[in-house]
């Protein structure tokens, strides 16, 4: 099944191999960047994380992230604070001059929502800057909500597996909305 269990299991064995990207999709829309972000907590304390986002103010949202109780202040591309056991700086996908703010080494990096990248069609140019200015160990790209429309295969050259984390077995009316709304269908 495509559930956050098997989500787990996919992205700790990701951990495990040789691979550096990784493209995660699915119904689940708020909680596959909250597992990744979990899993990276406990598992690979004292990390440096790159959140490239589409927009800065996203860090701030509970609900988007789930940490804003542990920031005290307004963080800026570039600085390094603490969430739990791990090291975090922030950038927009959207804005590229926030990408040079930011560090060039990293253990990893999550790149969410990717539907963003996607529809502005700047995708290629910013995993070109994460694969090519930056030096990551892996990359996470991670889909809020997927369409018929996203053609991820477009862009298989740059991720050696995909993982899919559906909300059907959690919640099957929710996964059905979800569904319906990317299809369309009212």
């Amino acid at each position: 099944m495509n559930n956050k269990d098997s989500l787990i299991n996919n992205i700790l064995n990701f951990l495990e191999n040789n691979e550096k990207v990784v493209l995660i999709t699915g119904t689940n829309q708020y909680e596959k960047h909250k597992t990744v972000i979990a899993i990276l907590n406990k598992y690979c304390p004292k990390s440096k994380i790159l959140f490239r986002t589409n927009s800065m103010s996203n860090i701030y949202d509970e609900s988007f992230l789930g940490w804003t109780g542990y920031l005290k202040k307004k963080i800026k591309s570039g600085e390094t604070f603490k969430i739990s056991k791990n090291y975090y700086q922030v950038d927009s996908f959207n804005t590229e001059r926030t990408w040079y703010q930011t560090d060039i080494n990293f253990d990893y990096a999550i790149l969410y929502p990717l539907d963003a990248c996607l529809r502005n069609n700047s995708l290629e140019k910013v995993l070109n800057n994460l694969l090519n200015e930056k030096n990551i160990k892996k990359i996470f790209l991670i889909s809020w909500t997927d369409s018929k429309y996203y053609n991820y295969e477009k862009f298989s050259h740059y991720y050696s597996q995909r993982f899919i984390c559906d909300a059907l077995e959690e919640d099957p009316e929710y996964h059905k909305r979800v569904l319906n709304n990317i299809n369309n269908i009212h």
